[in-house]
């Protein structure tokens, strides 16, 4: 079920992020409530920064926040030559590419295209989600070993599907066009992760995805590259190019322009 903005609050923890947590539940429209008031869905602010917790369900227990910073994003930045993601871009050392990235949620495939020397445009449109992000960005900023990595990074909250077709209709492209459309929640799995549960409260799955593809295919000078579950359906019946599986995920690649391959109709 999705929270509505009735089930929402922002709760100030300390006293010293009092300023900041105001300043975010008047941008959200979101009531400013006291620890102890029991809101099912609430944003935090505290030390660590700036947090998403549920309330009434023990299942997703603990908070969800971005942090670029944390040890599991150095071992992705060490082993990105071995990541599925670079591959599947098209990412050479001698190249780097502009990158629309244009299911933002926390980041990380963004963040690791960036790491790569991409330069990626973020568009996230739920707005507690983007939020979330552009906390996790601003504290990587001002980290020794994040800022030079979040100086290649833009993001902007707002709905990528108008900002595609206005590039059809005007002939702009990028690069390379990311998609990580919302899985469907699996019925009855236990290993469904934490963060996407709780991403779906706020941005449930919708039908917009093959419209995205269809207006990624045109503003993508080089490339759409498509985040799927392994056995899933191509989000479209036009079939990819090629894919780069993994164990559990695999990535869709749309040849597009001076690379273009001929794609068939799926059956």
């Amino acid at each position: 079920m999705v929270e509505t903005q009735a089930h929402q609050a922002v709760i100030v923890p300390c006293p010293g992020w009092q300023q900041q947590a105001e300043q975010l539940a008047a941008k959200l429209g979101l009531q400013l409530a006291r620890p102890e008031n029991r809101y099912p869905l609430i944003l935090r602010y505290c030390d660590t920064g700036l947090e998403l917790v549920k309330n009434d369900d023990p299942s997703l227990a603990g908070p969800v926040r971005v942090d670029f910073t944390s040890g599991s994003y150095t071992f992705r930045r060490r082993c990105q030559k071995r990541e599925l993601l670079i591959r599947a871009v098209g990412v050479k050392a001698d190249t780097p590419l502009d990158i629309l990235d244009g299911t933002g949620g926390l980041g990380r495939d963004g963040f690791m295209l960036a790491a790569a020397g991409c330069r990626v445009h973020i568009f996230e449109r739920e707005p507690i989600i983007a939020a979330l992000l552009a906390d996790g960005l601003k504290r990587a900023r001002s980290h020794p070993k994040t800022a030079a990595i979040c100086r290649r990074i833009q993001l902007t909250h707002g709905d990528v599907l108008e900002v595609l077709e206005t590039m059809q209709q005007t002939g702009r492209q990028v690069d390379v066009i990311y998609l990580d459309p919302m899985f469907p929640q699996r019925k009855k799995s236990a290993k469904v992760k934490k963060e996407a549960r709780m991403l779906q409260l706020l941005a449930p799955v919708d039908d917009s995805s093959k419209r995205l593809l269809e207006a990624a295919l045109t503003a993508a000078a080089k490339r759409v590259v498509v985040k799927r579950p392994l056995r899933a359906p191509c989000l479209s019946p036009l079939s990819p190019s090629h894919s780069h599986n993994g164990t559990t995920i695999r990535f869709d690649v749309y040849l597009t322009g001076s690379g273009r391959q001929v794609m068939s109709v799926q059956k």
